[in-house]
């Protein structure tokens, strides 16, 4: 039953009959000329003699409790203001943005129920709305008094109101820097804008991703990604460029990757930036790390939590000589859990050096030295310089090759303890990575003293977390109610607005220390498997990482679901992964393989054991398959990756052997759909890659292959590797 005052022809026309601006039989007839012609009733009641349009739209302003502008302010609005927005998407929508205010865009409008055209709006800004009521005749006769073409002039006016909290700091040219010494220019304050904010908010990275359409900002936080903003497409070039400005990269150069750095001033604290620049289908994507040394918690003992895992890593530290690896994918905190082992080890009595690439934080009474390819500096050759500066403690920022860990190793032999990282997913693997780098089993036996292997899991919200038993699914998830301890104290975040309504804050580690005992000495010098190597690590007293989570979660650390997206179950290790496949001369595989068949030992597979091998190339499958087969597996081939996933959920095979580069879908979308699908997620799978870069390794790890193995194959380590892979996926479907 209508009230008094309402009629049926919707919000604002009953505010205007309401206000007494117009009765409802005047209104009847405006609404059907709206309803042939279009246009907003303010202005056709006025057209029509029957009221006038700005009291109109200023009681439907009044009615809908939003702010009016007035004809005058409407007309006296700069042209600059057709930049906000493209022109001819104002002149359809009959909008006018007219700037920044409280963080929200504010859109003169002439219908301010069009929610089609407030959400297109957020869409391109990447800013909330406000609308703002303005008469149908004053917004066209501004829009139609702009100048043509305007739109693209300076589209950097959407963000003048904006004031950044912070301020790039960087090395300027002799002629200067446009952004010191008055207003900031535009796109100077955008990037300022989204650089502060990042940082304000504790991000770790910023991307800069263009699109087809717009350019998105999307930051890091706690580990996940999120969405940030979505600028229009023609300032894409403008705040690419500033960016590399900053960073000291070459502006000119578009078709190379660059990498560089800069400071960020945030009120008292600074804050370092490494910039890395990639040439992507629609322009160049930028990623700023941002590294907060003032926050930055080098405290080994807060970092490490566990006491037996601290007690065993200080001796592992305390060392004279030998080599200790930190092993886990980019963004693990591996080069920060360095950082305070150094800061334990520091001391006026030892000389202690580092190489890395690049110097993420500056560190008192230690020697940094920084990779510089072009001037010849490599890990490799900035370790043999660093070794005759008679040094009792050496960091290796990264092991990448066989010659780096030939020589880190070797060092370790001569009275020196090296410290270094590994792309690698977990302290076993490690060993098979050094191995895969060509580095002897004999040189690790000797070297290594230790391996750390650490995730990062994120922490339930201080503010809004509760006791929270974990559901069934995570419990499972984890490897069953078995492994949780008695008197475990749950707890989970509910969301809040300090957490951003995620329900975490902030991140801790979760370790597996690998300590190096006789027993794994004699595994190593024999290139023992992961799974044997992980067994006499675990006799030795090696807790996994899962064990160790799952203790942290038991004290309210962090939650059973975060372990199981972060942390493989123990039974699902991910090593590394990826590339496309080098061709072979079939006759000349083919040669080797049916060679190596005649030497090779009885089949030791696990009885019935289904591999399937998903490759485009015919020879490597010829490869593969013919050898596999000798060794008593039961092998199905499919040509790429499409063909692969039917098989893989017709077949459900033990183990998936597949390579990245294939037609249709790849390797790694056929990783994540195997992972995906609870029919195969727990097919243990193996890459076969011709590239043994860490990009390409950290792209497998990611999406959750358990080992990778350079092409063209070595048959003898091909098969061991599938036995290995075959008894895990069999430890995987047997009852707890």
């Amino acid at each position: 039953m209508k009230t008094e005052g309402e009629t049926k022809h919707g919000i604002i026309a009953n505010l205007l009959v309401r206000g007494g601006i117009v009765d409802a039989a005047s209104l009847d007839r405006a609404v059907q000329i709206q309803t042939a012609k279009g246009g907003t009733l303010p202005r056709i009641l006025s057209s029509l003699g029957l009221a006038d349009e700005e009291k109109a739209c200023a009681t439907i302003a009044d009615g809908l409790r939003l702010s009016y502008l007035e004809p005058d302010a409407v007309s006296g609005l700069g042209d600059a203001t057709m930049s906000l927005l493209p022109a001819d998407f104002s002149r359809e929508r009959l909008v006018l943005a007219l700037g920044i205010e409280g963080g929200a865009l504010r859109l003169a409008m002439a219908n301010p129920l069009d929610y089609r055209t407030l959400q297109d709006v957020e869409f391109r800004s990447g800013k909330r709305v406000v609308a703002v009521v303005a008469s149908e005749t004053a917004l066209r006769s501004k829009l139609e008094r702009a100048v043509t073409g305007s739109a693209g002039d300076d589209t950097f006016d959407l963000f003048q109101e904006m004031t950044p909290a912070g301020e790039v700091e960087w090395e300027a040219p002799s002629d200067g820097d446009p952004g010191r010494g008055g207003a900031l220019p535009p796109v100077i304050r955008v990037v300022n804008m989204i650089l502060s904010d990042a940082a304000r908010v504790g991000a770790s990275d910023v991307h800069i991703e263009p699109q087809e359409n717009h350019l998105l900002v999307r930051r890091r936080i706690d580990g996940l990604l999120e969405d940030v903003m979505r600028i229009q497409r023609d300032m894409q070039n403008a705040i690419i460029s500033r960016l590399k400005i900053i960073a000291s990269m070459d502006i000119a150069e578009r078709r190379k990757p660059q990498d560089g750095r800069s400071t960020l001033r945030l009120g008292d604290r600074r804050i370092d930036l490494r910039l890395s620049s990639l040439p992507t289908q629609f322009g160049e994507k930028i990623v700023v790390r941002l590294l907060d040394t003032d926050r930055r918690q080098l405290d080994l003992a807060k970092l490490i939590g566990s006491p037996d895992c601290l007690q065993k890593l200080r001796e592992l530290l305390s060392r004279p000589q030998g080599m200790l690896l930190v092993a886990a994918p980019t963004g693990s905190g591996k080069t920060t859990t360095l950082y305070a082992a150094l800061s334990w080890l520091r001391s006026s009595t030892k000389n202690i050096i580092t190489v890395e690439d690049p110097i993420e934080y500056q560190l008192a009474g230690i020697n940094q030295v920084q990779i510089n390819q072009r001037a010849g500096v490599t890990f490799a050759s900035g370790l043999r310089s660093i070794l005759r500066q008679d040094p009792n403690i050496v960091l290796v920022g990264e092991i990448r090759d066989q010659e780096t860990a030939n020589i880190a190793l070797e060092a370790a032999q001569t009275g020196h303890l090296l410290l270094s990282t590994v792309h690698a997913n977990d302290a076993a693997s490690t060993i098979t990575r050094l191995f895969d780098l060509g580095v002897e089993p004999f040189l690790i036996a000797s070297s290594l003293v230790g391996v750390l292997a650490q995730r990062l899991v994120r922490r339930p919200c201080t503010a809004c977390a509760k006791p929270v038993s974990p559901a069934a699914e995570d419990v499972e998830r984890i490897g069953g109610a078995a492994r949780l301890p008695a008197g475990a104290a749950w707890k989970a975040g509910a969301g809040c607005k300090a957490c951003g309504d995620s329900g975490f804050r902030g991140r801790l580690a979760v370790h597996e220390l690998m300590y190096v005992t006789e027993e794994l000495r004699e595994l190593i010098s024999r290139r023992a498997s992961e799974d044997e190597l992980r067994e006499a690590a675990k006799r030795a007293g090696m807790r996994t990482l899962m064990e160790d989570g799952i203790a942290k979660a038991a004290h309210g650390a962090t939650t059973l679901d975060e372990l199981a997206r972060v942390v493989p179950p123990d039974s699902s290790r991910v090593s590394v992964a990826t590339v496309p496949a080098a061709p072979t001369t079939a006759p000349a595989a083919l040669a080797a393989v049916a060679d190596a068949g005649k030497r090779a030992t009885p089949p030791t597979g696990p009885a019935n054991a289904k591999v399937l091998v998903v490759e485009d190339s015919a020879t490597i499958v010829t490869v593969v398959k013919y050898y596999l087969e000798l060794e008593g597996f039961t092998v199905t081939v499919a040509a790429d990756g499409n063909q692969g996933l039917a098989l893989a959920f017709q077949e459900l095979p033990d183990v998936v052997v597949t390579d990245r580069s294939m037609p249709g879908m790849d390797g790694i979308a056929l990783v994540q759909a195997l992972r995906a699908d609870p029919r195969t997620a727990r097919a243990a799978i193996l890459m076969l890659t011709s590239d043994t870069s860490p990009e390409r390794e950290e792209e497998g790890l990611a999406v959750g292959a358990d080992d990778y193995m350079s092409k063209p194959v070595e048959p003898r380590r091909l098969a061991a590797r599938v036995r290995s892979l075959a008894k895990r996926a069999e430890r995987r479907t047997s009852p707890a």
